[in-house]
């Protein structure tokens, strides 16, 4: 329940400016004194990804500065206090360790052929990698001392995907509403279990077909709803099956089956936006958020700022984000990045894990393992942005209006690097076998000189700035409707629970085709008695003459 109107934009925008020491005071001393009236929420987001936590994080914040109390269980500890936030480490170290055994990262930089394959998503491991994390989680003492103890929660706030969809049984341990976050957009599951029954049609699986919001071919819709298909039936007859027995393991007590659970999910949040994904049919069970993360740019060190207000062509900032370390790129390409930057005239800001002492480094780059990417965005002699296609990266460079390169490598980058293009943001080139300076000095010449793309974005900016109140506002306002009205069931439509042959009429299609074989046997079968009737009767009719 919200005790007192705050907006919250405003109030984390101060939070986390540290400029008012005096209202950050006065805003714990309020928090404080009404925090026991507030309701009582869980956050539960044991993945160690921080590209996903850095987007929603805000909203915790948000909850507790509202009045709420806030426990959450993650793998980040925060970088500020509140006295109505508690939170509680769960380290994943093992999960980790095993992904990365499992999976090394340059398996993913240098595979593109199962990369970009369409069933991806169907021959990686995901069953042994959710099967690890599940594992690492319920048997850990964090866990355990958290589904043991006699904490109410009015609402569980998770991440249910990537393995974590088990983690919805604290909706049944707690006897609470389950909210979901997403942070990558849609995908199929968000679309089942959200009700969005005629997704597939025309939202193409993000991983398997990189054509992005606009409309699909034949072949492209034939090639979507086979893999979506196919992967549905994965989750719901391979993957959730595994976890199912996992949980009973450490849960005691019947529990519903994980697919009923996720059907039970009161509401979806979903980090996207029409500007850089086209619009979706949603159920109101399903609301979009985007750019919780914007914040305001912070002054630059003496270095960079000299770096880019010397810049005379603008500066270019390139960064893949924290999934891909450039480390792990081949010494070859590695030059080849080097001597398409030497070309230009631009200074390049570069965001990379590599040693640029083992590198002839062109006199026009910089090279750290970190910059402040929302403030270099922001900075008006940005130029270029050359992304990796993250979600949360796209939407940043959206909003201050910064054209793109954007060279993606997997799950939902491919989609959004389609996007980008399709809209006019700016330019894809795809890491595989047709990598090469020529491909990327064509795509950076080409988005630099041709001013459609900046005009392009300057709209796609104002699109993704207008809304009636702020994505932060906006996922509080909910959460606080699922917890006045103990959960939202009533916004879920029929489809959350229909199955997937009432979904695709394929019952009505086989009595409508039953019924027309039907109708047409008896057609033939009169015509064969009234021809066989007719001839008996002229047979008769002879034998009288």
């Amino acid at each position: 329940m919200s005790l007192y109107p705050i907006h919250i934009t405003e109030i984390h925008r101060s939070f986390s400016s540290h400029r008012d020491m005096k209202c950050i005071l006065l805003l714990e001393l309020v928090s404080a004194a009404v925090s026991c009236f507030g309701d009582n929420i869980l956050v539960f987001l044991p993945t160690p990804t921080w590209s996903h936590y850095m987007q929603v994080q805000p909203i915790f914040h948000g909850l507790a500065i509202r009045g709420h109390n806030v426990t959450e269980v993650s793998s980040y500890r925060p970088q500020k206090k509140l006295p109505n936030h508690r939170h509680i480490y769960l380290s994943a170290e093992k999960w980790t360790n095993e992904i990365s055994a499992l999976w090394p990262e340059k398996n993913i930089i240098e595979d593109p052929l199962r990369r970009h394959h369409k069933i991806f998503r169907l021959t990686y491991p995901y069953d042994v990698i959710a099967t690890h994390l599940i594992t690492e989680v319920l048997e850990s003492s964090v866990f355990h001392d958290l589904i043991r103890s006699k904490d109410n929660y009015d609402v569980i706030i998770a991440e249910p995907f990537f393995g974590a969809e088990a983690f919805v049984v604290l909706g049944q341990v707690f006897k609470a509403p389950v909210v979901a976050l997403s942070t990558f957009g849609y995908n199929s599951n968000i679309l089942r279990f959200a009700g969005a029954a005629n997704a597939i049609a025309y939202l193409p699986y993000k991983d398997g077909i990189s054509v992005g919001p606009g409309p699909m071919g034949l072949l492209q819709r034939l090639d979507n709803a086979l893999t979506q298909t196919a992967i549905l039936f994965a989750f719901e007859y391979f993957y959730f099956p595994k976890f199912d027995s996992l949980l009973a393991k450490h849960i005691p007590g019947p529990l519903p089956r994980i697919s009923e659970m996720l059907g039970d999910i009161s509401l979806f949040l979903i980090t996207d936006n029409a500007a850089l994904s086209g619009a979706k049919l949603y159920p109101p069970n399903a609301v979009e958020i985007s750019g919780m993360h914007f914040k305001e740019p912070e002054p630059l060190d003496e270095e960079l700022t000299a770096v880019l207000d010397g810049s005379k062509h603008g500066a270019i900032f390139f960064s893949f984000g924290s999934a891909i370390k450039t480390s792990r790129f081949r010494k070859e390409t590695i030059r080849l990045l080097l001597r398409v930057f030497q070309e230009l005239d631009q200074t390049i800001i570069w965001t990379s894990d590599m040693n640029p002492t083992d590198w002839v480094v062109p006199k026009n780059v910089l090279i750290r393992p970190w910059f402040d990417q929302n403030s270099i965005l922001a900075h008006p002699k940005c130029v270029l942005f050359v992304t990796h296609g993250g979600i949360s990266s796209a939407m940043e460079a959206v909003k201050y209006a910064v054209p793109m390169v954007a060279i993606p490598f997997f799950d939902d980058q491919i989609m959004t690097a389609a996007s980008i293009e399709y809209y006019g943001y700016g330019l894809r080139v795809l890491y595989d076998h047709n990598f090469t300076d020529i491909t990327l000095r064509w795509a950076v010449k080409t988005v630099l000189e041709d001013p459609r793309f900046k005009e392009n974005v300057k709209r796609g900016s104002k699109f993704l700035s207008d809304k009636p109140m702020s994505s932060l506002d906006t996922a509080i306002y909910w959460i606080e409707y699922v917890t006045r009205h103990k959960g939202a069931h009533h916004l879920k439509p029929l489809t959350v629970k229909m199955p997937w042959y009432q979904l695709l009429l394929l019952d009505i299609i086989v009595v409508y085709l039953v019924a027309s074989i039907a109708i047409v046997i008896l057609v033939i079968a009169l015509i064969k008695f009234f021809c066989k009737t007719a001839r008996r009767w002229n047979l008769s009719k002879e034998k009288v003459n």
